[in-house]
């Protein structure tokens, strides 16, 4: 019993994490980079969109809403009313859902008029839209993981953001940084259960999002290790080792690829400079003033940080590698005699 409460643990906690990364791919192509101060908003955006087929079907099944929304069930001579204050709330959601969306973009940006009534009534799509990312996910991602746990292998996610039209650049990029990590791994299209999400977000968002929506997701494949590239999401599976050097070699390899590593606009307009820094186009010293004085999260800011050593790294040595395995080494003999003045110079020293 204990082996299974650790299984359902594991797997809880990946779920959590899994869905805040659907959603926030939801949101971002939906409607964009949204501020820190914003997160309130997509909060009560994910609330609507999760309780609206609820509503609906308390509409045909009183005692079933208010069962899952109170847990608590209702005497049949109060069926009615239920049934109509739930009529009003499918009515009502989308609209709060919409309404909140159209405070996302920034004060100069935000819908006026008759934009800000098109972007309400949205709220209908939109909510469908996040609950089918959401609930699909719920089923998806439990499934993978246990997967891994038959296989015996590990898994981990990255927090990554590809911009648009950069999808095929970072599978690339990707692909050769574990191949010089010694890990061999063939591209190939990842099942259509990862892809449903992606298609039910370009059906339901319209032209603007079918253009950040993938044609097809990618998976890299290797020995004791698979990777699915998500636009919001890096998924890996693997055994322990290997996963350990793939992260290692990814995670290197994402500062100078076309994604981002955090989620808020004001972080990764830094990240922007800190790819123009490298290229030596910014001011590194510039940068990490700026970085000490923003307010951001300390998850944000700790990736921002080691991008920002990792980026002075290269400026100064022109490699972030940990190793030299490339680079030539001294002759045995050269090594020996190296080793020999070296403990010269210490006798001579005492």
């Amino acid at each position: 019993m204990l082996e299974i409460g650790v299984v359902f643990a594991f797997i809880g906690r990946q779920l959590g994490r899994v869905l805040t990364l659907a959603f926030n791919w939801a949101t971002i192509l939906l409607f964009g980079r949204v501020p820190q101060d914003r997160q309130l908003y997509l909060s009560g955006m994910a609330l609507t969109a999760l309780l609206w087929p609820i509503v609906l079907a308390g509409i045909a099944f009183p005692s079933f809403a208010t069962f899952l929304l109170g847990l608590f069930t209702v005497p049949d001579w109060l069926n009615p009313w239920v049934r109509l204050a739930m009529l009003a709330l499918a009515v009502v959601l989308p609209l709060v859902n919409g309404a909140l969306s159209a405070r996302l973009p920034e004060d100069s940006k935000r819908p006026k008029g008759r934009a800000l009534a098109t972007t309400i009534l949205r709220g209908y799509p939109n909510s469908l839209a996040l609950f089918v990312v959401l609930v699909w996910m719920m089923v998806v991602a439990p499934l993978g993981q246990i997967r891994a746990v038959l296989r015996r292998w590990e898994a981990a996610h990255v927090p990554i953001a590809v911009k648009p039209g950069g999808y095929d650049t970072v599978v690339g990029d990707l692909g050769g940084a574990l191949d010089r990590a010694g890990i061999k791994v063939a591209r190939r299209r990842a099942h259509w259960a990862y892809e449903l999400p992606g298609k039910v977000l370009a059906v339901l968002g319209g032209e603007t999002v079918r253009a950040l929506v993938p044609q097809q997701l990618a998976e890299l494949v290797g020995d004791g290790f698979e990777m699915t590239l998500h636009p919001m999401d890096l998924s890996l599976l693997g055994r322990k080792k290997t996963l350990s050097h793939a992260r290692a070699a990814i995670v290197r390899e994402l500062t100078f690829t076309e994604a981002y590593q955090t989620w808020s606009k004001e972080a990764q307009a830094l990240e922007d400079r800190l790819v123009q820094a490298a290229h030596g186009e910014d001011d590194l010293d510039a940068i990490g003033t700026e970085l000490i004085e923003r307010d951001f999260a300390f998850e944000e800011w700790e990736i921002l940080y080691r991008l920002l050593l990792q980026v002075r790294l290269r400026v100064g040595t022109g490699t972030d590698a940990l190793d030299t395995a490339d680079e030539p080494k001294p002759a045995l003999r050269e090594r020996v005699a190296a080793a020999a003045r070296v403990l010269a110079g210490r006798s001579n020293g005492h």
